[in-house]
């Protein structure tokens, strides 16, 4: 068990679908975050992210998160999610510049963590109280909603 999630620690992605208010459900197939590690090295040293990937990091409680763009390349998207699986914000991350130029931090109250390509949000219609279901992907068992 990772956390009190409910998750197997082995499970490679799971599927995040976010329900927009009137529009089409949009699902992100995201690499989970699991350990201390993975959660603090998130995206950082990656070039590039599919358009339909993410990483979903997965935390114990809702908590006031705050990640550090250090060394991320790619800008980003960062949904924060509670724990009645509603987004609660939305962050939008520019380039990183450098080690000591960087000076964003991405701050949000929730459980749950969605990182993705910048614009995805916007071009999808999701916003704060836009309701989520998280699945595993492997077995296609829903997880939460």
């Amino acid at each position: 068990m990772h956390g009190g999630t409910g998750l197997n620690s082995t499970l490679d992605d799971l599927a995040v679908t976010f329900y927009p208010t009137g529009k089409p459900s949009v699902v992100l197939s995201c690499e989970v975050a699991k350990t201390f590690s993975e959660k603090t090295t998130g995206l950082m040293y990656r070039l590039s992210l599919p358009m339909e990937k993410g990483m979903l990091f997965l935390f114990w409680f809702s908590w006031f998160r705050i990640f550090w763009m250090k060394n991320v390349s790619i800008p980003l998207d960062i949904i924060f999610i509670n724990k009645e699986f509603k987004v609660v914000s939305i962050t939008k991350t520019s380039a990183d510049v450098g080690f000591f130029n960087k000076k964003f931090w991405a701050c949000g109250f929730g459980k749950y963590v969605v990182e993705c390509n910048s614009g995805f949000c916007k071009n999808h219609h999701i916003s704060s109280g836009t309701n989520i279901m998280i699945q595993d992907i492997k077995r296609d068992t829903k997880k939460y909603s």
